[in-house]
């Protein structure tokens, strides 16, 4: 059985605030197809605020980005260099 989106954002959520507090970077994907490998820097209800580190061109940049238009969400792996 397929979890609504309502849910899914949800669960994604509360993984995003156990994530800040472990320090954990994460895997996001939009709906435009922009991938962002992140520090979470604030996790709001409507948005989540992230540093990038990865792909290069958005390195060093923060974003704030809505959870509705949020496709993919999860943590890296350790071994995960560069996009």
């Amino acid at each position: 059985m397929e979890i609504g989106i309502k849910e899914k954002l949800e669960r994604w959520k509360i993984l995003a605030e156990t994530y800040l507090k472990e320090d954990q970077r994460v895997f996001i994907k939009d709906t435009y197809d922009n991938w962002y490998f992140a520090d979470i820097i604030l996790v709001g209800e409507d948005t989540i605020e992230i540093q990038c580190y990865a792909p290069e061109d958005r390195a060093g940049k923060k974003f704030t980005l809505y959870w509705a238009l949020i496709t993919y969400f999860d943590k890296a792996k350790e071994e995960v260099g560069k996009c």
